[in-house]
């Protein structure tokens, strides 16, 4: 039997698409789950009211139609009908109400909605807030059905154009929706497989086991390039990679110390030797390709005089002795996490401040401690759930995701209240001139350490046809085909 029998053999049929993984899922909960893994499968199987179109530019009807606002606080949906959720329950006000008020219990949505009609919601939002819809688009916004809300654990029930067929440590199997309402999908199963490694997953790829992959690590881009029968492409993410300390806890609890550390940090060389050249160092808190991005204020350059200086002013004049939190688990902008901690470790130790790497065993025991405050520095990152900088600053930098998304445990009333009127406020020129103020006030305080965008990389078999990526880099399946 010939060689490439063999891989025609060993590859998914044509009806199957098997995702390459390099982790599992944290949870299949939209309403609990945070990380990438988790949203690239959830937002297969779950829809939410509004999408963005894949530029960015604006909302989309998804599960609702149409929507309407006077004064930014209150405002009323209508919704698709005649959809179903996979286990047959209706999409319904009923429904909407009920997913909004979990998502009020889970993830603090500021709002209360009501039924105005069999097929119409009101929200009545605490305070005023101009990124609603952005933030509506998130998959950890989608809809799922009422009869798993109420159950511990809920299982995986959407609306979407794929349902949760099994869920296992190493796979998940999603199969095709006949009955979705924007019409069935032409592949008929999806499934999710997590590899070893990053070696592991490349040579699936290489060989057929694997189709399609968004873990590209980047010491594999270079030898993907070129190679016959896979298509790279790439593209400048909205994401932002940083190294993190625990504010609550000291030494980081004084700005002097978190600002000697910014300035330990050679951004420019972690890019070339920890990414291969493929990202930007960064500057501020936010993407430079993000709308309110603040491209005048100063540059957090590499000065490890005045870092020694600032040590010193805070007590520490011969450094200190710490830990940094690592985990072998590539995630999109962290593509080679040990190297770069062991490159952040070294800068570090450069102006005395002696981390010792301190491994966790899995994805999940990493972003639980980070989570709960179980650490003192951590490689972190972020990947724009939507393209309205209020998501990001305020996931990142707002004292009410202490406990969620504020893994550094930053607490600023000055920086709530910039990112509350920003909020607030429904004229984009003022929205963008208050994330500007936010982004000068984050360089005061350096709450954590920007260190680059990361260049996102897929990979695909050039027999995958139809892939289409949304405005923050998720993957979606309902038009692809596979063909020879």
């Amino acid at each position: 039997m010939s060689a490439l029998l063999l891989l025609a053999l060993l590859a998914a049929p044509a009806d199957t698409l098997v995702v390459g993984l390099t982790s599992d899922p944290v949870t299949l909960d939209p309403h609990r789950a945070t990380d990438l893994v988790s949203a690239a499968v959830v937002s297969n199987v779950c829809e939410p009211l509004v999408r963005y179109r894949a530029d960015g530019s604006r909302p989309e009807a998804a599960l609702a139609t149409s929507w309407a606002t006077a004064d930014s606080r209150t405002w009323t949906f209508t919704l698709r009908q005649g959809v179903r959720f996979h286990d047959g329950a209706p999409l319904d006000a009923a429904a909407v109400v009920a997913n909004l008020d979990d998502l009020r219990k889970q993830r603090g949505f500021p709002g209360r909605a009501v039924r105005a009609g069999p097929f119409v919601v009101t929200i009545t939002l605490d305070q005023p807030n101009a990124a609603l819809l952005a933030t509506l688009s998130q998959a950890f916004f989608a809809m799922q059905s009422p009869r798993e809300i109420v159950r511990s654990p809920p299982r995986l029930v959407g609306t979407g154009p794929y349902r949760l067929e099994s869920a296992r440590p190493g796979r998940i199997e999603l199969t095709a929706n006949p009955q979705h309402w924007g019409g069935a999908p032409r592949l008929r199963r999806i499934v999710f497989r997590r590899l070893a490694d990053q070696p592991s997953l490349e040579a699936a790829l290489v060989a057929g086991d694997v189709d399609v992959t968004s873990a590209v690590g980047q010491d594999t881009v270079g030898r993907l390039r070129g190679r016959a029968g896979i298509t790279l492409d790439s593209q400048t993410g909205l994401n932002i990679a940083f190294l993190c300390p625990n504010n609550e806890r000291r030494p980081f609890d004084d700005r002097r110390v978190r600002q000697a550390l910014v300035r330990a940090i050679d951004r420019r060389a972690l890019v070339r030797d920890g990414l291969g050249g493929h990202g930007v160092p960064a500057r501020n808190s936010l993407p430079p390709a993000m709308w309110g991005y603040a491209g005048r204020t100063k540059e957090l350059g590499l000065d490890r005089a005045a870092a020694r200086r600032l040590l010193a002013q805070a007590g520490y004049p011969d450094g200190f002795e710490t830990t940094l939190m690592t985990v072998d688990a590539a995630r999109p902008y962290l593509p080679s996490p040990l190297r770069l901690a062991s490159l952040v470790r070294d800068d570090l130790a450069q102006v005395g401040v002696r981390a010792k790497l301190e491994q966790a065993r899995s994805w999940k025991e990493y972003l639980d401690r980070a989570t709960r405050g179980d650490y003192a520095l951590a490689l972190l990152g972020w990947q724009a759930d939507t393209i309205d900088p209020n998501d990001f600053l305020s996931a990142l930098l707002g004292s009410e995701a202490i406990g969620s998304t504020n893994r550094s445990r930053y607490r600023s009333p000055q920086m709530d209240a910039l990112l509350k009127q920003g909020r607030q406020h429904a004229d984009h020129r003022e929205r963008a001139g208050l994330y500007r103020s936010a982004q000068e006030l984050f360089q005061k305080d350096v709450p954590w350490m920007p260190l680059y965008h990361v260049s996102l990389f897929t990979a695909f078999r050039r027999t995958v046809h139809g892939l289409s990526v949304d405005s923050t880099g998720l993957l979606r399946y309902d038009k692809a085909w596979k063909q020879e």
